[in-house]
């Protein structure tokens, strides 16, 4: 989660966040890959160098090219940690943006704290099983800091926290003059989680639907900060399939130039520049794509559709 500000919504955010992460550790036991395609897999990374520096006031510190580590872990950890982040950093770079940008400079910090207490002591958050949040300093569009602060179990960590989080960093500042708008801000960086995480927040929809808690599409996207407390759970379920169904389109660069023309010149204006849609016709195709795509394949298919 990114943000500038620690109120009563960040914390439902960071409360629902964790249990969504949870219920995707326990529901979706994943076999473990074969050695032939663990070692394939690690060929295909990039190698990271991460340098250990002194501790200080019982804090370890690590770092890599793009971030700062402060820890009270092992190496092993902090070593998996920075390694996945500079992995994503590189990855939604590419993604979105069409390649890999500059070095950051200065690092992003992250700090990784012991426990949920420890977390929630220093940052105001509520205690959990897992998460984080990230504080981007800007100054006219020119992004002067960013800290991510990280608690959790290594595979929370490494399948969620860390990609979630590093795709905030990644965004401040390259979609427009001011805020990333929060929809598409959570919905880019859900898709950089383990696909079972992002598969929670889409089998709650047809509840969402059922209790007709969705958002229309105009007020969805033209939002600028999180909705209500009581709202949040359909607003990222339906943040992340729209941010996916848009991306789908055209691919994620054009989304990307869609978020930021939409910063400059209004949503309207960009739906229709970059997609050839209204607000309606996009209700309409996203509606299908999400609720109606599924059974419509089985009537094919039952009629003796291709």
């Amino acid at each position: 989660m990114s943000t500038q500000s620690r109120g009563g919504t960040l914390f439902s955010i960071l409360t629902l966040l964790s249990l969504s992460s949870v219920h995707a550790e326990v529901s979706h036991p994943r076999s473990a890959p074969s050695p032939a395609a663990a070692n394939k897999a690690g060929a295909e990374e990039p190698a990271v160098e991460v340098r250990h520096l002194r501790a200080q006031d019982g804090w370890h510190a690590a770092e890599t090219v793009n971030f700062r580590l402060c820890h009270q872990g092992t190496r092993s950890l902090a070593e998996a940690v920075l390694q996945k982040a500079e992995r994503t950093r590189s990855a939604q770079q590419k993604k979105w943006f069409g390649r890999v940008g500059a070095d950051w400079n200065p690092k992003c910090r992250i700090v990784l704290y012991p426990s949920g207490e420890d977390y929630s002591q220093a940052t105001g958050a509520p205690v959990n099983p897992a998460g984080g949040h990230t504080d981007v300093r800007a100054e006219e569009g020119r992004v002067l800091s960013r800290c991510i602060h990280l608690h959790g179990m290594r595979s929370f960590l490494l399948k969620g926290v860390v990609p979630h989080e590093v795709t905030h960093a990644v965004l401040a500042g390259r979609l427009g003059s001011g805020q990333v708008p929060r929809w598409a801000d959570e919905g880019m960086a859900i898709l950089a989680e383990a696909q079972a995480q992002i598969d929670v927040h889409f089998r709650y929809l047809p509840r969402w639907r059922a209790d007709d808690a969705l958002f229309s599409m105009r007020a969805l996207v033209e939002m600028r900060d999180y909705p209500e407390p009581r709202s949040v759970g359909a607003f990222y379920a339906q943040s992340v399939s729209l941010v996916d169904f848009l991306t789908r389109e055209k691919g994620a660069p054009h989304f990307a130039a869609f978020v930021r023309d939409g910063d400059r010149d209004g949503y309207a204006a960009s739906l229709r520049k970059h997609y050839g849609w209204s607000f309606a016709e996009l209700e309409r195709r996203w509606q299908r794509h999400v609720f109606y795509r599924d059974k419509e394949v089985e009537t094919e298919t039952a009629n003796g559709g291709g």
